[in-house]
């Protein structure tokens, strides 16, 4: 309004300023052209320079209008809005002072300006906020006294924990020396005890070179003894030669079945006791156990009969050498106790016959002289029998039950015995073995062979084969010739095996008896060459007999290894050697001669 003023001013003022010019002028023309007379043109003038400062007053009184109303209305403008602010200001400063009241007592008032209800939004949603945060806030400082609280608690257990840590470290160091010292001792201890094993592996195995070489040089005299009796219990002998030479027999058989109890017995109880995993025809295996003893039986008039039920397996996986010692061992007892009546031995299967293993029951039941309740107990300690009595009536070591007690065992099963005085016994004994083979087979009385014979003729005469010996002892030797011939054969003998591949490449041969242990070439390397062919290629399949005195285990199995086709221990009985060639002449299909 001041510029419009100022403006309006200048506008008068020019107005004004032209109103007297244009007067001035047109007095001074008129003047000049004397048309008027001086006092009327003086009139005029004076009326419109009248005229104009009446306007120019009225023009400046609208601008001085115009300035004052410039200048009030900025000053009461300002004043309104200094206390619109105030106010505005007033009631924001009262709701920034008391946001807890949230403003309750103004809900009837307003801001005036928007800013200041945008602002005063602001201002409560930062009281919002602040209320928020601060009860956060107090919550936060209430969590964190309490953490405080137990930060110092476990503070305090940690100092607790780190003093006896403090403790335990030294009780850890005291107890790391010790075990320092300990470890050294146990150290020396160890390198001790590893002297001590490998001192005892070397004793171990002197010990098993002292039995194996004990076993061949006892068993190769024994046998000429055993065999020369058996023979000359054959010739013609009066009752007190005969007498004698019984009894020689009798002692040499005696002493031979102790050492093969000791030998056993000393094998288990050193932990060298290794059983053979490998598949075996059980069937035949309890056969073959059981036709060993059909002479014994017919001599003492004794009915031996074998029940193998339809359960057990043809096949089975197992240690077949300590299956037929088993079973020996029992057959041995029966007969030995047992004067007269029968022997019967059953074989059945207790598992499902789908099962991955069977459990084997070998039954041995006598009619013999049976046992009473003391002499059951002691039973299967070694070196026991059922009394003093029975070992000056029937000889023995007392090892034989103890001993099957130990294979059964490790062979996963066991061995019971029931019995009564005068009234016979049975031995039951559980044998846990690998099933092979789903089908069993039904067995009736066992016959040893099944050969054309005839009583006018001998087996030999019958089945004629040429057969060759490697025996290194004369006596062996002698004993096997006269054995042979007993038989019906003549054999050609020699030293070692160079002499015999030498005869083999210049005659035909059917049988070998091959003995282990010779100088300059011993049995595995003679049959490893007859195998070989060096004896002649019609040779590589002629049926070797193992003839040796070592009966450890495992002998047999390395002998079949070997390629040789049976095995025979000394000393060999002639009934023995009687039943192991007619089961060979079976085997290889000859045929009787007329």
């Amino acid at each position: 309004m001041v510029l419009l003023a100022t403006w309006l001013a200048v506008v008068s003022y020019k107005d004004y300023s032209k109103t007297y010019y244009d007067a001035h002028t047109d007095f001074e023309r008129s003047y000049s052209s004397g048309n008027y007379a001086m006092g009327e043109l003086e009139s005029t003038r004076e009326s419109a320079i009248r005229a104009a400062r009446l306007k120019l007053n009225q023009y400046w009184v609208s601008c001085l209008f115009l300035v004052l109303a410039g200048v009030s209305a900025p000053l009461l403008t300002a004043r309104h809005l200094t206390k619109l602010l105030q106010r505005n200001l007033d009631l924001l400063n009262l709701c920034i002072t008391h946001p807890e009241s949230d403003c309750e007592e103004l809900q009837t008032q307003r801001f005036d300006l928007d800013e200041f209800d945008q602002t005063y939004q602001v201002v409560k949603e930062s009281g919002r906020i602040q209320k928020e945060a601060e009860l956060r806030s107090r919550e936060a400082e209430a969590q964190l006294v309490e953490a405080n609280d137990r930060l110092q608690r476990r503070a305090a257990e940690l100092n607790q924990k780190s003093s006896d840590a403090l403790s335990m470290m030294k009780e850890a160091e005291l107890a790391r020396a010790e075990l320092e010292r300990v470890n050294n001792r146990l150290n020396l201890a160890i390198g001790h005890a590893k002297e001590s094993a490998r001192q005892a592996d070397t004793a171990s195995k002197a010990k098993s070179d002292f039995l194996a070489t004990m076993s061949h040089e006892i068993r190769t005299p024994l046998n000429g003894v055993i065999g020369f009796m058996e023979m000359l219990n054959m010739t013609e002998l009066n009752e007190e030669q005969r007498e004698y030479a019984e009894s020689v027999k009798t002692s040499g058989e005696a002493l031979m079945a102790l050492i093969n109890d000791v030998l056993d017995f000393s094998k288990i109880e050193s932990g060298h006791l290794d059983l053979e995993a490998r598949q075996f025809d059980l069937v035949a295996t309890i056969r073959d156990t059981v036709s060993v003893f059909t002479s014994s039986c017919e001599k003492k008039g004794l009915k031996l009969i074998v029940d193998i039920e339809d359960g057990v397996p043809a096949q089975a996986v197992g240690d077949e050498n300590r299956v037929r010692q088993i079973l020996n061992n029992l057959l041995a007892n029966s007969v030995k106790f047992t004067a007269s009546g029968s022997i019967t031995v059953k074989a059945s299967n207790c598992s499902d016959a789908s099962a991955p293993r069977c459990d084997i029951k070998l039954e041995v039941t006598d009619t013999g002289i049976g046992m009473s309740e003391a002499q059951l107990h002691r039973l299967f300690r070694p070196f026991a029998q059922g009394d003093s009595s029975m070992t000056r009536k029937f000889g023995g070591t007392g090892l034989g039950l103890a001993i099957t007690k130990r294979l059964a065992e490790a062979m996963g099963g066991d061995i019971q015995a029931m019995s009564s005085e005068g009234q016979g016994a049975t031995f039951s004994v559980r044998l846990n073995l690998s099933n092979s083979l789903l089908e069993g087979t039904k067995a009736g009385t066992v016959a040893p062979f099944e050969l054309e014979v005839s009583p006018e003729r001998k087996i030999g005469e019958i089945y004629p084969l040429r057969i060759v010996v490697a025996e290194d002892n004369a006596a062996n030797q002698r004993v096997l010739m006269i054995m042979l011939k007993r038989l019906g054969w003549t054999a050609h003998f020699f030293d070692n095996g160079i002499p015999l591949l030498k005869h083999m490449r210049e005659h035909t041969v059917d049988l070998v008896f091959m003995d282990l242990q010779m100088p300059i070439m011993d049995g595995f390397e003679a049959t490893a060459k007859i195998r070989a062919g060096e004896a002649g290629d019609h040779h590589s399949k002629v049926t070797i007999i193992a003839l040796t005195a070592n009966a450890l285990q495992g002998d047999e199995d390395r002998c079949l290894r070997s390629g040789m086709n049976a095995y025979l221990s000394k000393p060999i009985k002639l009934d023995v050697l009687k039943q192991k060639l007619s089961q060979l002449i079976l085997s290889m299909g000859l045929k009787a001669t007329i």
